[in-house]
């Protein structure tokens, strides 16, 4: 365990313990799983699962904006799972910089806390290191508060895709807010509308403004500054032969444009491919939480079913379970069928069935993962 996760342990256990009733009580040890950029500690192996896979997806959904060498922190974020009885701060979560510029997030853990809430969480800590790690410690409240409602709402929404048709009859109802006053609060001060953000980067996406300028314009107001100028001229420089219209009155044409059109909510046939042979993949090493422990377990699908009685195994099983539950509604339906399998070969794990009816879940799921690839090859033919 890396040094400076077993001295969070250490200070999160004396947290826990600091009562003489908790003391006096077994205490289940603390659970930690990590990706490349997150670190995740709690008491049930099931939410840190949880979580984990939720920062490890927000790290691909803000890599459309981000480039990877600025994601490259010297020190992953630290986000510590706590029950109400052990919160010593005010609110759902807390984030804080510490020693050498790295992040660390208490966070809420209760029945309270949902995945539209989480999923903000940890896109602020994601850009407060990002700004750190970039920018300077400085620039942690400095950087735009619009940018962390862009990211939340983006990872949200591909988790959630049905409430997309919710946000937009919101913002459909409501009136359309002053630009400047999306674009100017920074993470100190006051934060903009739940779901302003968001439709900025949908209006900037679904203008004229290539990859390249839009990711530049996202990474300036995460380094604080204001992009209205910036915006302006980008504005002006893709199409130099229209009409210069002020950046409002682009706003304002453009969130016409989008509330006016009709909307499918369903993946792209390489999307969902991707995303399911991620989650059906289980490379994931598991370090088991009992002392007598000397090595990590190292999983795939034939052989976690050797390993499926193991507490950790089952947990990080529900887990993805419930992600998968989560983005049934947006997979793409060439892909619904290996999805809906590896929710049965989920199951059969979870369920503990016999070892049969696990082999067969496991060959229903292979045959259905090849049929479906070589229906989206069919397709793509065709449109070629």
């Amino acid at each position: 365990m890396p040094q400076v996760i077993f001295r969070t342990f250490v200070l999160l256990l004396l947290t826990l313990c600091g009562s003489g009733a908790i003391a006096q009580q077994a205490l289940p040890g603390l659970r930690s799983m990590g990706n490349d950029r997150f670190d995740v500690v709690g008491l049930h192996l099931r939410s840190v699962s949880y979580v984990n896979e939720l920062s490890a997806f927000s790290i691909q959904i803000a890599e459309r904006y981000l480039p990877t060498k600025g994601l490259a922190f010297p020190s992953k974020i630290l986000i510590s799972l706590r029950p109400e009885a052990h919160v010593d701060f005010e609110g759902d979560y807390r984030i804080r910089i510490a020693e050498r510029g790295s992040v660390q997030v208490d966070l809420l853990w209760e029945d309270s806390m949902t995945l539209e809430r989480t999923c903000y969480v940890i896109s602020e800590a994601l850009l407060v290191q990002y700004s750190v790690f970039n920018y300077g410690i400085e620039a942690a409240n400095q950087l735009r508060s619009w940018t962390i409602s862009a990211l939340a709402n983006d990872v949200y929404l591909t988790l959630r895709p049905a409430k997309f048709v919710d946000l937009l009859k919101a913002a459909q109802e409501a009136e359309v807010s002053e630009l400047n006053g999306i674009l100017e609060p920074s993470r100190s001060g006051l934060t903009v509308p739940s779901a302003a953000g968001y439709w900025l980067l949908k209006t900037m996406k679904s203008g004229s403004l290539e990859r390249t300028v839009l990711r530049s314009l996202f990474q300036q107001a995460i380094a604080g500054v204001d992009i209205e100028e910036a915006l302006a001229a980008a504005l002006w420089a893709s199409q130099p032969t229209a009409e210069l219209l002020p950046v409002q009155t682009w706003w304002e044409q453009q969130l016409g444009f989008i509330f006016g059109q009709e909307y499918e909510v369903v993946e792209t046939m390489e999307v969902s491919r991707e995303w399911l042979a991620k989650l059906g993949r289980f490379d994931t090493r598991l370090n088991p939480g009992s002392q007598e422990a000397t090595e990590e377990l190292k999983l795939d699908l034939r052989a976690i079913w050797t390993h499926r009685s193991k507490s950790e195994v089952q947990e990080l099983v529900q887990a993805r379970y419930e992600i998968l539950r989560l983005r049934m509604a947006r997979i793409n339906p060439a892909y619904y069928n290996p999805a809906y399998s590896l929710g049965v070969l989920f199951e059969s794990i979870l369920d503990d069935e016999l070892a049969h009816k696990y082999l067969h879940s496991l060959t229903i799921y292979l045959s259905d993962w090849v049929d479906a690839k070589r229906m989206q090859e069919s397709l793509e033919n065709i449109l070629d």
